[in-house]
């Protein structure tokens, strides 16, 4: 926004404004005092960006000097005047300076550059919404002069078309209506048994108690707005009514346009967690102007939140007519709440110490216009379905539809209760549709807060040494781990749909939507003051949504900043385990070393009684000599098997006896390797070893094309007699060497492999295989 567009905001916002103080300024007119001031507007040449700032302060003061000097008590006051009339202006020249002063402060705020999320700046809840408070001017302040020179012709005045049905509509309409893939996973309780539709005799819940479909969850808001932009909440209930709560929704949304007492433009309907057989109501009633196939598609399907505005040119006209929003996202399912069965949620609710109960939450914002004479526009587009497209007339009747999802308590009831007036249903569209994004916002605070308090140390962790150490030390559960990986994957998924919800908004809603250029999205075809009063309104609601978008911005960049303290906290995690393990590995390495020390004293202790034992069983009983015979030849033995026993395992547990000893072995294996026979030649023996990859001896070139043929057989076919048979001048050197291969290979090869022989290495009478294999390689 540039300077010159804030500045003529202020002058229009202070034009607005001018009208209560014309009565000042009459009135001192009148007492000649002052003559009456005049109005910057009617200048002929416009100033400047920086000229209309100052001016614009300038001329509020000068408004206001002589009424709040008047009021002040400066000027003497003329007898006649009441004091009611003084308190009156009193207020009214308060109001405007506290108007003034947040406007200005709010551009001042507006035009400083915005921080990309990815900043390093951290905002608490608390600073945002303080900043919240005086950053931005209140749509009451900033709305309410407009609200005093408003005329009715503003508004919308043609009556939109009136539509009535009753409990057997509904029954036929779920028996027989061709429900689609995402509205049979909605009514499945209902219309998975045709037979029951037909043997029940009421469809929703009748008497006290708790019903079985779900309706004491839901919350409707019917609001029928008139000729002069006022909504008036439809009400069934009373203090003598018995009906359930789903027999009063369904009487709110059965009659479309039949007030009697005054006539209808405009209809809101709200429906928050709507039961199975209200879902079914609300198909009936409002699938002539919308597409609920589309919507409940939308309301089912897992995809991110998406704008679906510019549909001039759909060949459908019910989506030529329609336009909405979906959103997506997620929130802590509140107490006494119960997520629908098609509806992503979490199973175990009951422990909340290590994640969050969650569910994904689902809304739609749509707006129908009944335009009956549509203008035609051609469809320009290079890969354009159809030639023509038709563009609605904001000024027609209109319907506004807000379908919630949500399995909480924390939804907005009072948007279309405040008492505004809506011009047109693009308005109550918007205004719908902002009530959604603060809603958002604050299921994503909550989830922030619940993520902060699941992570952060308690305020007795720096005085308590056992709470340092579960932070610091992970449990046999990996309880921290698990808490840690939940938490930044949640805040990354958050991140994620704050962006589609952004980015959504941003490309739907440009410069020229909000200016009313553009060709296809609410267009103004006409200069008037009916068109320049709803732009007027156009530049407040795009005030209240860019703090809207500023304030998920915020809120993205404080998940950020989350996520990196919790990646710190995971590392430090990650750290002071891996000691506490690494200390546990020496610890057992210890233990390992001194039972490794034990065994090799058990079987020290094993090896002295073996020779014992084998002595003592050679000389069994019965070998033993009688008594008077000496004990010497049992001692010898024993010496003689003891002694050299003790030496060898003395001399074995050594590195140098354990070499000796392998070295020793092995020239034993050889000795006893059987030999060759005599006149075999060398070569002949095939011993087993790498292939040589340089393919420069014969036995590599044949293991490299896959012959089984080793040398020595290539040698025995060559001789003849105990010579070699003499080769032809003319003959390949290599065809005698690789008649095998050449047998096991195509002709083609063959080929190919004689003449690369022969183009490197000439064939002749004296050359051997192996010189040409090594004039191949080089």
């Amino acid at each position: 926004m540039t300077l010159q567009q804030i500045s003529h905001r202020i002058v229009q916002a202070l034009e607005k404004a001018s009208l209560k103080k014309r009565r000042c300024a009459w009135t001192q007119h009148s007492l000649g005092l002052d003559p009456p001031y005049t109005l910057l507007n009617q200048q002929k040449e416009r100033p400047g960006p920086q000229i209309a700032l100052q001016n614009c302060v300038t001329l509020h003061s000068t408004r206001l000097g002589p009424a709040q000097h008047w009021v002040r008590g400066l000027v003497p006051l003329p007898g006649h005047m009441a004091t009611n009339e003084v308190e009156e202006l009193r207020k009214q020249l308060e109001a405007l300076q506290r108007s003034h002063d947040t406007l200005l402060k709010s551009l001042s705020d507006a035009s400083a550059p915005f921080t990309h999320p990815d900043t390093p700046t951290f905002h608490r809840q608390s600073t945002r919404e303080e900043r919240a408070s005086h950053a931005f001017a209140d749509s009451s302040t900033l709305s309410g002069d407009d609200t005093d020179d408003e005329d009715d012709s503003y508004f919308v005045q043609a009556e939109m078309p009136s539509k009535s049905f009753d409990h057997e509509h509904l029954r036929e309409h779920l028996k027989t209506h061709d429900w689609k893939e995402h509205g049979r996973e909605i009514l499945a309780p209902i219309i998975t048994d045709p037979g029951t539709l037909s043997k029940q005799p009421h469809l929703f819940h009748l008497g006290p108690g708790a019903p079985d479909d779900r309706s004491q969850y839901s919350h409707f808001q019917v609001y029928d707005v008139g000729p002069d932009g006022v909504a008036e909440l439809i009400e069934t209930s009373g203090s003598l009514n018995t009906m359930s709560k789903a027999t009063e929704i369904w009487h709110s949304i059965r009659n479309i346009g039949n007030n009697t007492e005054k006539p209808t433009v405009g209809r809101i309907t709200i429906a928050r967690e709507p039961a199975p057989i209200l879902f079914g109501a609300l198909h009936l009633t409002l699938n002539d102007t919308f597409d609920m196939d589309e919507l409940f598609k939308h309301l089912v399907q897992t995809e991110a939140s998406s704008a679906h505005m510019h549909r001039a040119f759909d060949p459908d006209p019910k989506h030529q007519r329609t336009f909405f929003f979906t959103f997506e996202y997620y929130t802590v399912i509140g107490d006494d709440c119960k997520p629908m069965d098609w509806q992503r949620a979490d199973k175990d609710v009951n422990s909340k110490s290590q994640h969050l109960p969650l569910s994904r939450c689902g809304a739609v914002v749509a707006l129908a216009l009944y335009d009956d004479k549509p203008r035609q526009r051609r469809n320009r587009g290079r890969r354009a379905r159809g030639e023509y497209g038709w563009v609605q007339d904001i000024w027609s009747p209109w319907q506004v539809l807000q379908l919630e999802t949500f399995p909480d308590w924390r939804a907005t009831t009072d948007t279309f209760d405040s008492g505004n007036r809506f011009l047109n249903g693009p308005e109550a569209f918007l205004h719908a549709l902002l009530t959604e994004y603060r809603d958002a916002r604050k299921r994503y605070e909550e989830i922030y807060k619940r993520i902060t308090h699941l992570i952060t140390p308690p305020l007795g962790f720096l005085f308590n040494a056992e709470l340092r150490d579960q932070r610091l030390f992970e449990d046999k559960t990996f309880t921290w781990t698990r808490r840690y990986f939940y938490a930044h994957q949640t805040l990354g998924n958050v991140n994620d749909s704050i962006k589609s919800m952004i980015d959504s908004f941003e490309d739907t809603f440009t410069e020229e939507v909000w200016e009313g250029k553009d060709k296809t999205l609410w267009p103004l075809f006409e200069e008037s003051p009916r068109n320049d009063h709803w732009k007027r309104r156009l530049r407040m609601l795009r005030l209240q949504f860019e703090r809207e978008m500023k304030e998920l911005r915020i809120l993205q960049n404080e998940n950020n900043e989350r996520r990196h303290e919790i990646e710190n906290l995971r590392e430090q995690l990650f750290s002071g385990t891996s000691i506490q393990e690494s200390r546990k590995s020496v610890e057992l390495s210890d233990i390992t070393v001194q039972q490794g020390r034990n065994i090799k004293l058990l079987t020290i202790v094993n090896l002295f009684f073996m020779p014992l034992t084998f002595v003592t069983s050679v000389f069994g009983m019965t070998n033993m000599p009688p008594d008077p015979e000496p004990y010497w030849p049992f001692a010898i033995t024993l010496a003689a098997v003891c002694i050299p026993f003790f030496s060898l395992i003395g001399f074995l547990s050594t590195d140098f006896g354990y070499r000796i000893w392998a070295k020793k072995t092995k020239q034993l294996w050889r000795w006893l390797k059987p030999k060759a026979k005599p006149g075999t030649d060398e070569d002949e023996m095939f011993e087993p070893g790498p292939v040589n990859r340089t393919l420069s001896t014969e036995e590599g070139m044949r293991l490299r094309m896959g012959s089984q043929t080793t040398a020595a057989q290539v040698r025995r076919e060559r001789k003849v007699d105990g010579r070699e048979k003499p080769q032809s001048p003319t003959a390949d050197p290599l065809d005698a060497t690789m008649k095998p291969v050449h047998t096991q290979l195509p002709s083609p090869v063959d080929d190919i492999l004689r003449r690369v022989f022969q183009q490197v290495a000439p064939p002749g009478p004296k050359a051997s295989t192996r010189e040409y294999l090594a004039r191949l390689i080089l």
